[in-house]
């Protein structure tokens, strides 16, 4: 490798490379010290110049290839290590053909990269970085905290909260009807309401594949372990993302069952699903669900800790329907995300503007008061104050 540039030469193309990865953003990340230090940590000069080069438009392997100085046994190990690192996505087409693209920074490059759960000293320092940058959107002053809460309260959701599925066979729930289109356009893509009913999809396509989950993982590495225990490996590709990240070694491929049983564990100890959509658009097919927590949730835990707004696309609402079985245990209290319940004289109490419809309250509850109904919205969470911040 060639020896590396003054800092302020590094920086200056680490700048454009990050420009290039913004546009695939409805709403920039900030170009900060902690961002640009997770990218240098991640990337050599070499593998930089190549991605400002190829751009943003899809590209071919052999397009790649006629960039690049080295030669084909060389340029392999140096194309595949960027596919590895999550610097470069497939680009599905109709006809097949494989193409390739730059990914955004998260969703993006970000969850790529720690994948595999390797936990060497870069990942690590990688990490630290990280948690640096997460902390300095806390560490905003008041004018430009309300100016990320206008900026993401007029952008569109980028992530779908489904429910548990099959949320009656505890004995407790409300079946609802599955497959109901929310959309008459037949051109538009039909959602998914249910985490199992899309892997049922998913699974007969053979495209479920376990990965570490991003957040979680880099958490386990500044020794913040998860306060539900959750293990690391417990996020999951799917669709394109999840036949990328089996082909290239990044995942374990799971199958139908495999992946219910997984989904059911993590649900009776608090998991929310949330799920992620090709080019951040709900109206676009899946490509990964998360089995996210309020603690390490780089969304969910964000918030939680007065970092970061939610914007979220919901189809339930949280109701106590039935107050007289309302023993006020609490339960649905401490397992919500979002804080939307609290317990005032010893009854269950639902904020409907901020329940987010995950359908933990349904499930945890003992008592089964609670129930989920049909109500898809959009879910706007202002930034918390410091003071009123779960975490």
């Amino acid at each position: 490798m060639k020896s590396s540039p003054p800092a302020s030469e590094r920086y200056s193309s680490l700048r454009k490379l990050i420009d290039l990865m913004n546009t695939r953003h409805e709403i920039s990340f900030p170009v900060t010290e902690p961002l640009l230090k997770c990218f240098d940590l991640a990337l050599d000069p070499e593998e930089t110049d190549l991605l400002i080069r190829l751009g943003t438009e899809p590209y071919t392997y052999e397009e790649a290839a006629s960039l690049s100085a080295l030669n084909e046994d060389q340029f392999k190990v140096f194309f595949g290590e960027l596919l590895r690192k999550g610097f470069i996505w497939p680009h599905e087409t109709e006809d097949d053909r494989e193409l390739f693209t730059l990914p955004g920074i998260m969703l993006g490059w970000f969850e790529v990269f720690l994948a595999n759960g390797e936990e060497t000293d870069q990942k690590r320092e990688f990490s630290r970085q990280l948690d640096a940058l997460l902390k300095s959107f806390g560490e905003m002053k008041a004018v430009p905290r309300k100016f990320l809460n206008y900026r993401v309260r007029f952008s569109k959701p980028h992530q779908s909260i489904l429910a548990p599925g099959e949320v009656s066979e505890r004995g407790k729930g409300q079946t609802i009807a599955v497959n109901a289109s929310v959309d008459s356009d037949p051109a538009k893509v039909v959602p998914s309401r249910y985490v199992e009913e899309l892997l049922e999809k998913h699974g007969d396509e053979s495209s479920i594949a376990l990965v570490h989950c991003f957040c979680r993982q880099y958490h386990k590495m500044i020794d913040e372990p998860c306060k539900f225990e959750h293990p690391a490996q417990s996020c999951i590709a799917i669709g394109h993302l999840g036949r990328f990240a089996l082909k290239h070694g990044m995942a374990k491929q799971l199958s139908k069952t495999e992946a219910l049983d997984l989904v059911r564990t993590l649900q009776s100890k608090g998991a929310i699903h949330q799920v992620f959509h090709k080019d951040e658009d709900i109206h676009n097919p899946e490509i990964a669900i998360c089995n996210c927590c309020w603690d390490c949730c780089g969304v969910l835990g964000s918030y939680n800790r007065g970092l970061i707004p939610l914007n979220l696309h919901s189809f339930f609402e949280a109701q106590l329907l039935d107050s007289s079985l309302c023993n006020g245990c609490g339960t649905c209290e401490e397992y919500c995300p979002v804080q939307a319940i609290s317990i005032v004289d010893d009854i269950c109490r639902i904020d409907k503007t901020k329940c987010i419809g995950c359908g933990q309250c349904e499930l945890q509850c003992p008592e089964g008061a609670i129930r989920l109904i049909d109500n898809e919205r959009r879910v706007f969470l202002p930034v918390q104050s410091k003071s009123d911040a779960r975490i």
